[in-house]
């Protein structure tokens, strides 16, 4: 099934006014146009994914909710020589004991009561494309077990069959937490994780890139405005302000929906700042301080999170990278939030 997905915006262009420019231009990430971006970070996560299309290797996207991971796995399926082929994603969170196996592999028909009919699972589906399952890590240990098999073999049986069939496709993953943190309580297979991330793409949160907010916001706007058929309003500075010293916890889905609000209340009128959420309107503003700190960590999460994603995740090859001790760097890595 081959998805359609409107543009991703992980834009991350600085913005310092509250005007409505159009700053969008086109996109810095010319092979992904539906990825807008033109900043360092951006154009860093470009060249990683460029590096990564046309290879059969399984990639596991990190990053909070709501930061664009299925968006960028659907970018990697469209360039890759797998285009032409399905992308088929799975919510991994949805796969209990009992469905697992049916919802992966199919069953046959009378395979058990109520299967009328053989049914192929998504397995089949994303034959000759792309297997995308996000929030991997919140499969059962049951279902973690079944698809370790499934992607170190590409091998696979529709329950109630013998016959064993064969799988040409590439297998994408996504979580919003550290696998690693998972393995290390005993929540997820150690081997299982390796499989899945040979290449980890680190996606930042929104907290991190303030100054992306005002282009997002003007983004989102324009899209609110074609939704009500109206046409799109100016965001004045003072709640572009109220926006940038938002912290975003739901990150650009929660920006989204906070835009579609302000277009909603201000109908075919001015969006004034009492339209924003209580919870926008009243974040405080940061004083100059608190910013130079920001830029720092936002500095140093940048820069560990990509020495992390060039060496697979492997703690070991990016502290002796980075001149660290494996410790300390365990140690940065739960400080950052990584």
């Amino acid at each position: 099934m081959n998805e359609r997905i409107a543009p991703t915006v992980l834009a991350s262009e600085p913005v310092t006014d509250g005007t409505d420019r159009d700053a969008a231009g086109p996109p810095a990430g010319a092979a992904f146009p539906e990825l807008v971006g033109r900043g360092p970070a951006m154009q860093a996560l470009f060249a990683e994914m460029a590096r990564v299309v046309d290879s059969e290797v399984s990639v596991h996207i990190f990053g909070e909710t709501g930061t664009g991971k299925e968006r960028v796995a659907v970018a990697i399926h469209r360039r890759s020589r797998r285009g032409g082929g399905p992308f088929v994603a799975i919510n991994a969170s949805s796969l209990s004991d009992e469905l697992f196996e049916t919802e992966m592999f199919g069953h046959a028909k009378g395979a058990f009561t109520g299967a009328v009919s053989a049914r192929e699972g998504y397995v089949a589906r994303a034959e000759g494309g792309t297997l995308f399952i996000d929030e991997v890590a919140e499969l059962t240990p049951r279902g973690q077990a079944k698809l370790l098999r499934f992607v170190q073999e590409k091998e696979y049986r529709r329950v109630g069959e013998s016959e064993i069939r064969h799988a040409n496709v590439r297998v994408l993953s996504a979580a919003n937490v550290d696998l690693e943190r998972r393995v290390a309580g005993g929540l997820f297979r150690e081997d299982l994780m390796y499989r899945l991330r040979p290449i980890v793409l680190a996606l930042p949160p929104l907290r991190e890139r303030g100054g992306d907010v005002p282009l997002l916001a003007r983004h989102f706007v324009r899209l609110a405005a074609q939704r009500e058929a109206v046409p799109p309003p100016l965001l004045p500075a003072d709640v572009v302000r109220a926006l940038v010293s938002h912290a975003w916890p739901g990150n650009i889905r929660e920006l989204e929906n906070e835009i579609s609000r302000l277009v909603v209340l201000a109908g075919r009128g001015p969006i004034l700042r009492e339209h924003l959420s209580r919870r926008v309107a009243e974040a405080p503003v940061p004083d100059a301080r608190s910013c130079l700190r920001d830029a720092r960590q936002r500095f140093e999460r940048e820069f560990v999170g990509r020495a992390l994603s060039r060496n697979g995740g492997n703690r070991t090859r990016t502290a002796m990278e980075l001149g660290l001790t494996r410790q300390a760097l365990v140690s940065k890595i739960r400080r950052l939030g990584l």
